[in-house]
């Protein structure tokens, strides 16, 4: 069963007003009173739901983890949609980039370290050795995966840098193709082909 209609309205508010305060200024620079202030919400409504601001940031990061995960897990672990895995990625990236903007602005390594590419690498290497990788050295195995999606977070980085002014379709296909290409040592020719169909 879902929260409260009431709870998700008032953590609505908050994140709402935070967001709003860290276009204005740096994260560990917010107070809850400030936060509170900007929602119209009084501290004790705002200690019931969280202990801090990072709270409320850490929570917002665990649920976008979370939709990659279940984009990730949808491909049941195949290196065949590593293509699909990575366009649904950038649609949950373009549905929230204001959020994803905020968080870069605050922390510009968002996607090159922490738990959005350590979940990345485990499933390009869980897919590799599932579609039968060409070697079963674990480390060369690690470091395809590390190559790969280091690449591929960098675009999204250099995107949001940018001010996303090109498509993101363009960046996202352009990240199929490094991954397809950068997988090429430990996929068949045949599995390539097909990944490259998806």
């Amino acid at each position: 069963m879902g929260e409260d209609l009431r709870v998700v309205k008032t953590k609505t508010f908050i994140r709402n007003a935070l967001f709003e305060l860290m276009g204005e200024k740096r994260l560990e620079k917010i107070t809850v009173s400030e936060v509170c202030a900007r929602a119209k919400i009084n501290r004790k409504t705002f200690y019931s739901h969280y202990r801090s601001t990072t709270d409320v940031i850490e929570e917002l990061e665990n649920e976008v983890l979370g939709e990659f995960s279940a984009i990730l897990r949808r491909g049941g672990d195949s290196i065949l949609d590593i293509g699909a895995a990575i366009r649904d990625i950038s649609a949950t990236i373009e549905q929230r980039s204001d959020f994803f903007k905020q968080l870069m602005r605050q922390n510009p390594d968002l996607f090159n370290n922490g738990k959005i590419k350590a979940m990345l690498c485990r499933v390009i290497t869980v897919s590799l050795k599932n579609a039968g990788a060409l070697t079963d050295n674990e480390a060369a195995l690690n470091a395809a995966a590390e190559f790969s999606i280091s690449g591929v977070l960098s675009l999204y980085s250099a995107w949001f840098d940018g001010d996303c002014r090109e498509e993101l379709s363009f960046i996202t296909e352009t990240a199929v193709n490094m991954v397809t290409r950068g997988l090429s040592a430990y996929v068949s020719e045949e599995k390539l082909s097909a990944m490259k169909l998806n």
